[in-house]
C-alpha cells in the first residue's frame, strides 16, 4: 500500500495542529506539587484523601460543558480502577451538583467549586481539564479538552512508572 506525499503531508499537519494545540492549552498549566484542596468532597469525606495513594487523577469539569458530558463514561470506568477526585467548576451550589450527579447515576468523588477557586489554584483556562499524579502527589501530566479512557489510563500508567 502506497501513501501519497499529499497524504502524508496532511497527516503531518495535522498531526502537528492536535500536539501544537494540546501544547498552548497546557503551557503555563501547573505541574509540581500539589496544591492543597481544603474543601471536602460533597458527600463530606476528605478531597486530598482520596488522592493521598496515586497514580490519581484530579479532573475538573462542569454541568454545562458538552465536552465534559462526552467524558462521563471514560472517567467513571477509570476511577473504577484509580484514585481521583473531580471538580464541579461553576456548575451552582453543592445540592445543584449532588443532583445532576445523581441524575446521571455518577459516583464521583466531587468537590464543587462553585466560584472556581481551585481552578485556578490549578490554572485551568477550561473544561475538561486533567491532572495526574504519581505516587509521591505530584502532578506530572496534565490534559485539557475530551480524552478517552485510554488516554486517560495511558496518562495513568506513565505518571505511576515515576
Amino acid at each position: 500500500m502506497r501513501i501519497s506525499i499529499k497524504k502524508l503531508f496532511f497527516y503531518f499537519i495535522a498531526v502537528l495542529v492536535i500536539f501544537g494545540g494540546q501544547f498552548l492549552l497546557n503551557n503555563g498549566r501547573l505541574t509540581g506539587p500539589l496544591p492543597q484542596i481544603r474543601q471536602q468532597t460533597i458527600d463530606g469525606s476528605s478531597a486530598m484523601e482520596a488522592i493521598s495513594k496515586g497514580p490519581a487523577m484530579v479532573y475538573f469539569w462542569a454541568e454545562w460543558c458538552g465536552l465534559c458530558k462526552m467524558m462521563q463514561n471514560p472517567v467513571s470506568a477509570v476511577l473504577k480502577d484509580f484514585p481521583g477526585i473531580t471538580v464541579a467548576v461553576k456548575s451552582g451550589d453543592s445540592a445543584r451538583v449532588d443532583n445532576y450527579m445523581q441524575e446521571k447515576s455518577l459516583n464521583w468523588k466531587v468537590v464543587n467549586d462553585p466560584l472556581g477557586i481551585i481552578g485556578r489554584q490549578f490554572k485551568i483556562k477550561g473544561v475538561p481539564a486533567v491532572f495526574f499524579l504519581n505516587k509521591k502527589g505530584d502532578i506530572l501530566l496534565t490534559t485539557v479538552g475530551y480524552t478517552s479512557e485510554i488516554g486517560l489510563r495511558l496518562r495513568l500508567w506513565l505518571v505511576g512508572m515515576n
